[in-house]
């Protein structure tokens, strides 16, 4: 059997349709999914002596690991009131979503922390990583903000969509030495270093992304930041500036992007 040759391009024409309407679903369910849930939280206090501005918009080492966090407008500017006193078990409820949308997520954190603004103080301050939640520091020597912090500090979020996969970029400091902590999420026997790096060298923007992470079926996804080393001085401190989470298609292509991921100045 032959065919005309109107019919043939007949055929390759509706080929050539169908693959495009497939391709543009497909570009919408990557899209859709990209956009539907992206929430950025940056913790900041009440330094008397000054404090770094509100953060809010794209921050480019997060776009680095996934171009989808190039969505991001609001942010949660959490506060912490400026220690002394330490803070414990802090909790945030109905945080917003980048649209400035409130959702019904909340974060609570188990542990006790110290607030930190160093904006004042260090050169190349950064908005988003001089100020941050501490532990693991002075908590026998009775420096910074009073004995007391914690070596490790849980987090959890609640409120999210369940089952569902997210990315989660975690941002570490600029302070006044290279230091850091570990970070595991959801339970993952794998173990990323978050690290604090001395402004003094100007490091560019950076987060440390955890890929393809899923909440459960109550929507809640959960982690714990561990302190290196003794908790005698400074040196050993754990630095948290904050982080933002995208919800993803649990079915895209490629290898996971967990990992260290630098942004442009």
């Amino acid at each position: 059997m032959s065919f005309t040759r109107p019919r043939i391009l007949s055929i390759v024409l509706l080929a050539t349709v169908v693959t495009i309407v497939c391709a543009q679903i497909t570009a919408g369910q990557d899209s859709a999914a990209a956009s539907s849930l992206l929430i950025s939280v940056t913790w900041k206090t009440n330094n008397p002596s000054g404090n770094s501005p509100l953060i809010s918009g794209v921050e480019s080492a997060a776009v680095a690991a996934n171009p989808g966090f190039g969505a991001a407008n609001v942010w949660n500017n959490l506060q912490n009131p400026w220690a002394p006193p330490l803070t414990k078990n802090p909790s945030w409820k109905n945080l917003q979503d980048s649209t400035g949308k409130t959702t019904n997520v909340t974060l609570s954190l188990t542990g006790t922390i110290q607030p930190v603004d160093l904006w004042p103080w260090i050169p190349n301050p950064d908005p988003l990583r001089s100020a941050f939640i501490a532990w693991n520091s002075w908590t026998q020597g009775g420096g910074g903000g009073g004995a007391g912090e914690t070596a490790s500090l849980a987090w959890k979020l609640t409120g999210l969509p369940p089952n569902a996969t997210f990315d989660l970029c975690i941002y570490g400091t600029v302070a006044d030495a290279e230091r850091g902590f570990n970070m595991t999420v959801q339970g993952k026997t794998e173990i990323v270093h978050v690290p604090t790096f001395n402004s003094a060298n100007a490091p560019p923007p950076y987060c440390v992304m955890f890929s393809s992470v899923v909440s459960d079926a109550s929507g809640t996804l959960t982690g714990k930041g561990a302190g290196i080393g003794n908790n005698l001085t400074a040196s050993n401190e754990a630095d948290w500036s904050g982080f933002q989470l995208l919800q993803v298609n649990p079915n895209r292509p490629g290898p996971s992007k967990t990992g260290f991921w630098r942004g442009a100045n």
